[in-house]
């Protein structure tokens, strides 16, 4: 009984199961590693830049004052909208109104002492007029025209033709005209007050045009680069390259580079924003994921699996971009490179 008793417990006891060992961690493998496909480099910028509108040729405007002169009429308010050639300002300027008077009395002797010498060489031919009368009506003729170019050239400097000095000879004032179209943005006049010459100017006015914009670049820019333009509050705006400069600044390394909307379009003048340098369309530019790169002996690869292992392929690093890597090789979209390169690289270790 006893014996069966212990032959029964041993064969309970022999037939209990041990508990199992603990499995032990799994072996990091190229099985287990994420592969991705390269991917098309939409959306992910070169590089970037800070970059500002500038103001278009005609986009801007500012009446000063050439010569010393009073403010006796102000046509305008911060805010209008002027036409080019409209009256902003009137100002008595006794330089620019004396060298109207003088203009307008040249051109009357001018006049005069042409008709008489037109008559004096009909009669010379006739034999009824003297040389010298003659010589003397020239002489005074020689003098009106000097007299009326010194008087037009202080006009011209004043920005008035000659045929506008007889009304300001009469008025005693001078107009000053809007340059370009556009909205008024400041008026620092006040009746009857008096400025110097080269004084800060009287009215400034900002129009509308072409845009163009200016970048301060760090980078090379690759061929059949695309470009676009954004800033806050306004959508991304394509732009085209016009021109770079060719000498670097030396106190940041960068060079200034120009753009302007494609088609082009009017930009408020000194708005900031970025132009961002695109890859798209750039030929064999993808973008993997930047823990995919391995640097060996000063070369980038990524790796590309083929059947149950891989193959290292050479890339070139065109920009690093946060967590992704723009590069160019010979990459397919098809092709699974690893993700992360270095749970592949320890795996080949531990098995050789």
């Amino acid at each position: 009984m006893l014996l069966c008793s212990a032959v029964l417990l041993g064969t309970v006891l022999g037939c209990s199961t041990p508990p199992a060992p603990p499995a032990p961690p799994p072996a990091q493998s190229s099985a287990r590693t994420a592969w991705v496909h390269p991917r098309p480099p939409r959306g992910v910028p070169l590089t970037e830049a800070p970059a500002q509108v500038l103001p278009p040729p005609e986009g801007a405007a500012a009446l000063g004052l050439p010569f010393r002169g009073s403010v006796t009429r102000i046509g305008v308010r911060p805010g209008q909208k002027v036409r080019k050639g409209e009256v902003l300002v009137e100002v008595l300027m006794p330089e620019v109104v004396r060298a109207a008077g003088d203009f307008e009395a040249a051109s009357l002797r001018r006049e005069a002492y042409e008709r008489r010498t037109a008559q004096l060489k009909a009669l010379r031919e006739q034999g009824m007029a003297r040389v010298f009368e003659l010589a003397e009506a020239e002489a005074s003729l020689a003098e009106a025209r000097a007299a009326q170019l010194s008087a037009q050239a202080l006009l011209k400097i004043a920005g008035l033709e000659g045929a506008s000095a007889a009304g300001v000879a009469q008025r005693g004032t001078v107009s000053l005209r809007s340059p370009v179209e556009g909205i008024v943005t400041s008026v620092d006049a006040v009746l009857g007050e008096t400025r110097e010459a080269g004084s800060a100017p009287l009215v400034r006015i900002s129009g509308d045009g072409p845009a163009r914009l200016e970048a301060r670049l760090s980078h090379a820019l690759p061929e059949k680069a695309a470009f676009e333009f954004s800033a806050p509050g306004l959508e991304a705006v394509p732009v085209r390259l016009v021109g770079r400069a060719p000498a670097v600044d030396v106190r940041d390394g960068t060079t200034a580079a120009w753009f302007e909307p494609e088609p082009a379009r009017a930009l408020p003048a000194g708005l900031q924003g970025t132009v961002r340098v695109k890859a798209d369309g750039l030929p064999e530019v993808t973008v993997v994921p930047a823990r995919a790169l391995v640097l060996e002996g000063g070369e980038v690869a990524v790796l590309v699996r083929e059947g149950d292992g891989h193959r290292r392929q050479p890339v070139k690093v065109v920009v690093q971009s946060g967590a992704d890597a723009l590069v160019h090789g010979p990459l397919k979209e098809t092709d699974a490179v690893a993700a992360d390169a270095m749970r592949v690289l320890p795996a080949e270790v531990e098995g050789s």
